[in-house]
């Protein structure tokens, strides 16, 4: 009994796509190293992932949540990691004891940190904060967002020394503040606290750090330096999948949401959405493009970081970020 032969079209176009894939360059695998949990906060990594941003620029992307014990520049340093997600200070105390990262791109172009009050609290502004008690991130007032805190207080007059802290030990609501621990809450974001806050009902003030001279770049996507000079082709490519990314989220907030729960499928998508939608003035700002680093905000940040002692001396700014992979 003779076999039969299947159909030669079908045979043949499956020998093409066999040739087809083995000639294909195999994909660069990079892995990223976020600050914090996944959350829409990373949205722009999650839409360039989902929609095939990175497979276009041939790319294999693995995004790592972090967490308040992840050193994103550590992983970076180490090689664990190609790229990570960090604040400017942390850049700059990095570059300022030795080391190379380098940021590549700001996620917000505007700084999303507030201090947050009930409304029947009487405080309104940084100045009604003397006297009372405020939650802080650490006692040690040593994270960005306390550097940051301490910063809006000095830029008005009021005094630290007058003010009781007390560590935060809610993050995702006003719940703290319905406690009899603190008066204020800082460190806070208007992306993810106070959205929570207002889906709660809550009736809530925002402070807002930059309305006081206070903006750092708090999500900076980076690098190091070694990187950029042996493979400034890989950056680029990286860096264009994750903007398109981040402008694709910014104009499809409610069809981006879901994708966060590829990645944590606890995450309720009703709040990522909220999120979402939080941060789109944040990310772009329409004085620039999305991603762009303004050199007033490296200034500011470094001239903080030399008032509070965190660095003993400038560096040089030009070495700590680079708009060159935006434009």
């Amino acid at each position: 009994m003779s076999k039969k032969i299947g159909n030669p079209i079908s045979i043949l176009i499956i020998a093409i796509a066999l040739l087809l894939n083995a000639c294909s360059p195999a994909k660069d695998k990079v892995t990223v190293q976020l600050s914090w949990f996944h959350s829409a906060e990373f949205i722009g990594f999650y839409t360039a992932d989902q929609l095939g941003y990175y497979n276009d620029e041939n790319l294999e992307v693995a995004l790592v949540a972090g967490g308040p014990e992840t050193d994103p520049i550590a992983s970076v340093f180490e090689g664990t990691s190609q790229f990570g997600v960090t604040p400017g200070d942390s850049i700059i105390r990095a570059q300022s004891a030795g080391q190379e990262p380098v940021a590549i791109s700001s996620i917000f172009r505007k700084s999303p940190l507030i201090v947050m009050a009930l409304a029947n609290s009487g405080i309104s502004t940084p100045q009604d904060l003397a006297g009372k008690t405020v939650g802080v991130v650490s006692p040690g007032l040593d994270t960005t967002w306390d550097i940051q805190f301490i910063a809006m207080l000095k830029k008005v007059g009021v005094d630290p020394a007058s003010i009781t802290f007390v560590p935060n030990e809610e993050f995702y609501s006003a719940a703290d503040l319905h406690t009899d621990r603190m008066d204020a809450t800082s460190g806070t974001f208007s992306t993810n606290e106070l959205v929570q806050a207002k889906i709660d009902g809550e009736d809530v003030v925002p402070i807002y750090y930059g309305d006081y001279g206070v903006e750092f770049y708090n999500n900076l996507i980076f690098t190091d330096a070694k990187l950029i000079s042996s493979d400034p082709e890989l950056v680029q490519r990286f860096i264009r999948a994750t903007l398109k990314g981040y402008q694709y989220a910014v104009e499809h907030p409610q069809e981006v949401a879901a994708f966060t729960l590829k990645y944590d499928e606890s995450l309720d998508v009703a709040f990522q959405q909220a999120t979402i939608e939080a941060q789109i003035p944040l990310l772009d700002t329409g004085d620039a493009q999305i991603g762009w680093m303004e050199e007033d905000i490296w200034n500011n940040t470094q001239a903080i970081l030399l008032d509070q002692g965190y660095i003993i001396s400038p560096i040089d700014l030009t070495k700590a970020y680079t708009n060159d992979f935006i434009k």
